[in-house]
């Protein structure tokens, strides 16, 4: 993941949590924040990607985490190659 910083924490016993939970929920709010890619979400979790994605469905976290401009890019993308198609 290139440069890491590593960050002690105590969660307390009433959260019901071990290393490997903790892990996951921070990459999926990192993630879901946009403040990770997918790949360095699903490597801060210890999972495959795959896995990673898997675990973000069954969290109801959106797999693609695109910012408004990129949504708006890609629909501009998308509505000229589909002129072009018809054309």
């Amino acid at each position: 993941m290139g440069y890491a910083r590593v960050l002690r924490i105590s969660v307390p016993e009433q959260a019901g949590v071990d290393e490997y939970e903790a892990r996951l929920i921070l990459a999926v709010e990192l993630y879901r924040e946009g403040r990770l890619t997918l790949k360095h979400a699903a490597d801060l979790a210890g999972l495959c990607v795959e896995d990673f994605m898997r675990e973000l469905s069954r969290r109801k976290v959106s797999i693609i985490n695109l910012g408004e401009e990129e949504i708006k890019e890609e629909l501009r993308v998308a509505e000229s190659l589909a002129g072009e198609k018809e054309g």
